[in-house]
């Protein structure tokens, strides 16, 4: 017998709003993944649309069998933008409110790169680069870190590699590009284009980034019965620290931020200091180079209560037609769930629940 790490109630909910998202926003698909950031164990796992195990027959389309949360890889887009920032603050080139000049372009291998709501904002700090989810500023770190350095981070927060899990089809995602000569390749990686990771992989690395910087092996089996009666019980694995406490801290509460005054707004649940990032990943054009010119895929990952999360968290909606921008798609399903997890985890308020005053009567 196979005991899992999945908690029914968590399980139930998690699919229960994914399913939800699909039809309120018109997706193609969606996947949500829970984690415990300390132990790496997997509280739920859900994506949608998804299928009966006891009518196979009534299967329509063979890809529904994938598992998406480990089988499909995607260009992040902007959740990546912490990974990028905890590195430069790791490595002592930033702190949060170091400051750059933002030009609202940068040309570089005679490629135009633009921040996306195609502004200049001046003279901005770190915590500004999150909040406006600016491409110009992770550039900046990157520029700070160089190829190299940014490189090896990347890969010792797991990505590019099989997280291990016990599941069959993971892949390992890309980020070859970062091998590749011209400097546009690791300008683009810094805000999540041109490298591939999977669901997993981005739950996995925003745990480091809210426990202290320990990449912990994602796992969903707690425990292995042997016919004789041996019980195997699965200890939780840590695999290197990547990045020191301190700079766990200190990403966690720009991510904070992210939610109390960024585009993260409708994630964030009264009494509770959530960390979190959305991104707006544009997709590849499968059939040559560029994006397509109307697909997008809304993400947002983050972790609550910030200073010592009781669980880490991806929503992640494909091609949603009733709104543009993952703040407005996976941000306020996070903000769902995550109200619903501190309420059934019964982690207490940090601070006074406001409720709004009434509207007043006409």
């Amino acid at each position: 017998d196979i005991v899992l790490t999945i908690d029914r109630a968590i399980q139930y909910e998690a699919c229960a709003k994914i399913e939800e998202a699909v039809r309120r926003f018109e997706a193609k698909s969606a996947t949500v993944i829970i984690m415990d950031p300390y132990t790496g164990a997997i509280m739920a796992m859900c994506s949608a649309p998804d299928f009966d195990p006891a009518n196979v027959g009534r299967i329509k389309a063979v890809s529904v069998l994938n598992n998406p949360a480990i089988f499909y890889q995607y260009e992040p887009g902007s959740i990546f933008k912490p990974l990028t920032l905890a590195a430069g603050i790791d490595a002592g080139k930033i702190m949060p409110d170091t400051t750059y000049t933002d030009t609202g372009l940068e040309i570089i291998d005679n490629f135009p790169i633009r921040n996306s709501d195609k502004e200049a904002h001046g003279v901005q700090t770190m915590k500004d680069v999150l909040d406006k989810s600016l491409n110009t500023g992770t550039i900046f770190v990157e520029r700070l870190l160089g190829r190299e350095s940014f490189r090896q981070y990347m890969k010792d927060f797991g990505l590019g590699e099989k997280t291990g899990i016990e599941l069959k089809s993971e892949v390992a995602a890309d980020i070859d590009s970062l091998d590749r000569k011209g400097k546009v390749f690791a300008a683009t990686a810094s805000f999540g284009q041109g490298i591939t990771t999977t669901p997993l992989q981005m739950v996995a690395a925003y745990a480091e980034l809210g426990n202290g910087g320990m990449l912990m092996k994602p796992h969903i089996v707690s425990e292995i019965i042997h016919p004789d009666g041996r019980h195997d019980v699965i200890k939780p694995e840590a695999m290197r620290q990547v990045i020191k406490p301190q700079t766990s801290r200190l990403i966690s509460a720009m991510m904070v931020d992210v939610v109390e005054h960024g585009h993260g707004k409708r994630a964030a649940v009264p009494g509770y200091y959530v960390a979190g990032k959305t991104g707006t990943a544009q997709v590849p054009d499968p059939n040559g180079r560029g994006y397509l010119k109307d697909e997008t895929i809304g993400s947002f990952a983050g972790f609550a209560p910030a200073d010592h999360p009781a669980f880490v968290m991806l929503v992640k909606i494909d091609h949603p037609r009733t709104v543009q921008f993952a703040e407005s798609s996976a941000g306020p399903i996070f903000g769902e769930l995550s109200a619903f997890l501190l309420s059934y985890l019964q982690v207490p308020p940090e601070r006074p629940i406001r409720i709004p005053p009434p509207a007043p009567a006409l």
